[in-house]
Parts: C-alpha cells; structure tokens; sequence
C-alpha cells in the first residue's frame, strides 16, 4: 500500500504541530507528541499554552506571526512541558491560509537534546566496535600459538622417563586450555545465527527458568511486566537468550556484591515508537528491559561498560556486556543502559517487523 502525504508527516524525526487561529491544537504527529509528553486525544482543541510554555512569554511571537503573516524561528528555545520537565529545541513557526483548514500555525520542532543523544550513541558505538575489533584480533593471534603450546607440552609428556616431571606438562596443558577458552569467549558464538519467528516472551520465560534456581538460592525476587500486544520477531532464539541471561546474571551478581536487604530484579517489555537504532530509523522497536535495585554502574565506568575485559564486578571476566551487544547488534538492535543508585537499567531494542524478511513476514500475518 503506497504511503500519503500524512504518513510521511507522521513518521517524521522532526515535531510537527498544526495550530488555528486562536492556537488551539489541531494536529501533532507523532514525534511532536513524544517531544512534548502528550497524546492527540489528550490535546487536540488544547489551546498551545496548556501543552507547553516558555519564559518570557512568547506566544506573542506566534500571534505576529498570524497578525503579520510572516515566518519566526528561535534557536536553543527551551520548552516548559507538563510534569516540570523541559525541551530544549529549535522550533520554525510558517502561517498558512487554505480554503479547507482556514487560517494557522505549522510549528516545526527540533529536539536538539535528541539529536545531541543519538551522535553520543554513534561515537560510543563506534568507539567500541574499534576496541572489540582490536580486542578479538589480537585473540585470534593469541590463540594460534596457544594450540602449538599445548601440542608440544603432549608430544614432551609422551618422551619424560619419570612419571612425577609429567606433572609439569599437565600444568602446561590445563593453563593453556584455560587462556584457550577465555580466548574463545573474547571471539564471541562461534556459530552464524539461525534466525527464526519468535515470541520474545517465550525467549524470556525460557531465560528466568534457566536462572530461577539460582536468584531463589540467593534470595532474589523477580518479577515480570510483559506488553502482550509485542508482534512476533525474526531473532536466534538461543543467541538472544544468551544475551539476556548475560544481564540477568549481572545484575544477580551487581545485587549479590552490593548485599541489598531486598535485593529485586524485574524484566520488563515495550513498545517504542519512531525509535533510533543507530543511524536507522524503526517505525516499532521491541524493548526488553533488565532492572535492578542494586548500588549502580560508578560513574568513571560508564563510558566503557560495553568494552571487553571491562568489568565493576570482583568477579568476572568483563566479557558479557560485550557479547550482549554483539548478539543483539546480529540482529539490527542496539544495548542501552541508565544506572543511578537504587536502580539500574540495560535494555535491548530489537526492530519488529522491519527485521523479517518479506516472505517470513508474509507468514507472520497469514
């Protein structure tokens, strides 16, 4: 079915807001509605200042706008939205006149601290795709002379005349397994993806049975807040429950270091709307969020959580979070996190069904 005009207007990274003569609210795609916290429901016929303000007053700049018939534009605008929060943006004001509309106000609306968190997304992403690069070549050229290592420390085993100076051998052997195998962890799943139509709530109970024995041994309650409306997605079903048990994990051993009286983890899916995933822009994404009540991520460490070796545990080899994000990047998402004391956030955002091909999709629907 070929898109409209209003289609293209709705999916709109920019605020578009439709006022008439008397500012009254007639219109608001959906990037506007997310910027200034509202829905069309909630503030159609809403005159423009119960949406938001500014200080000093300056609707007086829309009304010459409407007097003069003349365009406005104003840089580093801050907004005052409901809930005491705050928009800073660029915004355009153009009048039109039309037969069928009357007279009005197109206000387009830049959210600059939107565009400003989708560049420190890009750098931070491609900073660690440099690093993780680097890391895994290094690991390939590691892991060659570790096979010749432990090939020769078996061939000497075999010429030792004394039994008891095999035991150095054995040291040799079992040392370079252990470097073999964190090697193999720093390369990440060996194996391409399978992909397959899934729901990621069967992907989910699947992770907390896996775990469930262990946060009861620890005394950890979990919890589940599921969107059931979540379409069915194309994913690696045992990669991304990997990937989701790697944060479930951390954040049972973030709660186990931190010896919290109620130490709490809640697992939780959404759907977002006209969402970034790197420089792509999804109509839907899927959003599973991994929550916990513990101490959070200190803040000389959140620039390089997602780097490998990088870990605030005592324990660990600061490898999950890194194959996490590897898994989930297979798959057109991206990891995010926030973290403050008492509460911290990782999430994966998947692309729904923007990432089936055709024919699945066709299959999905029938």
């Amino acid at each position: 079915m070929e898109k409209t005009v209003h289609d293209y207007i709705t999916e709109l990274s920019t605020g578009v807001v439709v006022l008439d003569e008397s500012l009254s609210i007639k219109y608001l795609n959906s990037s506007a509605l997310s910027m200034l916290d509202t829905s069309l429901k909630a503030s159609k016929k809403k005159k423009l200042n119960e949406i938001f303000y500014e200080e000093p007053d300056s609707f007086q700049n829309f009304r010459s706008c409407l007097s003069d018939n003349r365009n406005f534009a104003k840089v580093d605008a801050l907004l005052y939205i409901k809930g005491g929060k705050k928009l800073l943006c660029d915004y355009h004001i153009q009048p039109f006149s039309n037969t069928s509309l009357g007279e009005g106000l197109i206000v387009e609306i830049i959210d600059k601290e939107y565009s400003h968190e989708i560049k420190e997304r890009l750098r931070s992403r491609s900073n660690q795709e440099v690093t993780s690069a680097f890391i895994k070549g290094l690991a390939h050229e590691i892991k060659n002379p570790l096979s010749g290592i432990r090939g020769a420390a078996q061939l000497l085993s075999h010429k030792l005349p004394d039994s008891h100076l095999k035991e150095y051998t054995e040291i040799v052997i079992k040392q370079t397994d252990r470097l073999t195998s964190l090697v193999d962890n720093i390369l990440g799943p060996n194996k391409k993806p399978t992909f397959e139509v899934q729901n990621i709530h069967i992907v989910l109970e699947n992770v907390i049975s896996l775990i469930q024995h262990e946060l009861n041994q620890e005394g950890i309650d979990i919890s589940k807040d599921y969107d059931p409306s979540i379409p069915d997605l194309y994913i690696d079903t045992y990669l991304l429950e990997q990937s989701i048990l790697n944060l479930v994990k951390n954040a049972k051993e973030s709660l186990m270091e931190s010896d919290m009286i109620s130490p709490k983890i809640k697992i939780q899916t959404r759907i977002l709307r006209q969402e970034f995933l790197g420089k792509s822009k999804y109509k839907t994404v899927c959003k599973v969020t991994v929550q916990d009540n513990g101490p959070g991520i200190p803040d000389n460490m959140k620039d390089s959580i997602f780097f490998p070796m990088i870990s605030g545990k005592n324990q660990g080899s600061g490898l999950g979070l890194s194959i996490t994000q590897g898994i989930v990047s297979q798959h057109k998402g991206a990891v995010r996190f926030k973290s403050e004391p008492g509460k911290t956030e990782f999430s994966i955002l998947i692309p729904t069904k923007n990432n089936i091909p055709k024919v699945q999709a066709r299959k999905v629907s029938a």
